[in-house]
């Protein structure tokens, strides 16, 4: 019992922000997955996988056994590295390819606690594996869900990809698009975050009423077929780490930079005592889209050089009150932390806004920078 707990709270803990059923699965063309790799001079960063899959599937709707699903999944997984080459236009440093080095066909059901402990928990060859992608093509074995595809961790800073069948009928991974849910997974083991969740509909703004996108990239939608310079930027830069979380110790927290600096100023001129608020956005949760919280964040002014400084940019988005006692956290604030600050600078009967996500504000930080800066005139 105390092994089961343990193996609980360390899944609970290292799930990352694709959920199971929140995934914006794959729909259109977006790419080729063509039989030939894309020509490339660069060098190649190779990742070997290691597969779980129910041996139901690979008996039953997935026309294979135990000899040809390695052949199967090579070609799963050519396609998913074709596909993630021709999204680099460019932007990356790397030739990228994800190859098969082993198939494991397990019996039962995907929820069984041995099982999960083995992929999880148990000790693995990181000399053989890279990362771990574990496969359920058909509910049985009184397996729930609404199925969908996810990123997690378990001991030893392993990343773990889920592929899971829905309850209505198998699925079909070799010839629906499920190469392309592969990429947009793989992308959180080379460390980049959900871009969706910076998507603010008007409805979700009650702040300003406005509606924020970011750039199309994989990390939003697989079926857009790119990637956004942000989701490059970090690929450059973990390169061919195989374990992140090992190399990087609390990665995603050490991208945000020094300070964040408004410089607002009124007829050309610095001005000083000017009000600026802001507001934090929060990812998708239970009981709420995801939203720009309608209460103040914290309340600042400018200076005598016009500048409105946040320091420390990571105790305002992973928001830490002992830091800034002024702080007004919202009360629901999935995976603990604040997607985007909306800045309201207000002069006389003048209001302007800046809207400051993650992925903009954590952009110095690739560029060997200190501050996010933003200008404000009136």
């Amino acid at each position: 019992m105390r092994n089961l707990f343990a193996y609980l709270l360390i899944t609970v803990l290292t799930l990352s922000a694709c959920s199971k059923t929140g995934l914006d699965l794959p729909s259109g063309n977006g790419g080729t997955g063509g039989t030939n790799p894309p020509v490339s001079t660069k060098d190649t960063l190779t990742f070997n996988v290691l597969v779980y899959i129910d041996r139901a599937s690979v008996e039953g709707h997935l026309n294979a056994n135990e000899r040809s699903i390695k052949t199967k999944m090579d070609e799963l997984f050519r396609k998913a590295s074709n596909f993630w080459n021709e999204a680099s236009k460019g932007k990356l440093k790397h030739t990228y390819r994800y190859t098969v080095a082993d198939v494991s066909i397990y019996d039962g059901s995907s929820a069984d606690q041995a099982l999960r402990y083995e992929i999880y928990n148990a000790p693995i060859d990181f000399g053989k594996y890279d990362v771990t992608v574990f496969f359920d093509c058909l509910q049985d074995n009184d397996e729930t869900g609404n199925g969908g595809a996810a990123h997690g961790g378990g001991s030893d800073n392993r990343s773990v990809i889920t592929v899971m069948a829905g309850s209505n009928s198998p699925k079909e991974i070799f010839t629906d698009e499920t190469y392309k849910t592969l990429v947009h997974e793989l992308g959180h083991y080379r460390g980049v975050t959900d871009m969706y969740q910076y998507i603010i509909e008007p409805a979700d703004n009650p702040v300003n009423h406005m509606q924020y996108q970011p750039p199309k990239c994989i990390m939003s939608s697989a079926s857009d077929g790119v990637w956004s310079d942000y989701a490059a930027n970090v690929m450059n830069y973990t390169d061919g780490v195989k374990q992140v979380g090992t190399a990087f110790p609390d990665f995603f927290n050490q991208l945000y930079p020094e300070k964040i600096e408004l410089n607002v100023t009124v007829s050309g001129e610095a001005k000083r005592g000017i009000v600026v608020n802001f507001y934090g956005s929060r990812a998708g949760g239970s009981g709420h889209n995801r939203d720009i919280w309608p209460e103040v964040f914290v309340s600042k002014r400018t200076d005598t050089n016009g500048k409105c400084i946040l320091y420390d940019t990571k105790e305002y988005y992973v928001p830490n009150p002992n830091y800034d006692n002024s702080m007004v956290v919202p009360p629901d604030l999935p995976y603990g932390r604040i997607f985007g600050l909306l800045a309201e600078v207000i002069y006389d009967d003048q209001t302007k806004y800046v809207w400051m996500p993650e992925y903009e504000v954590q952009m110095p930080f690739f560029k060997g920078e200190t501050t996010y800066s933003a200008t404000v005139a009136f």
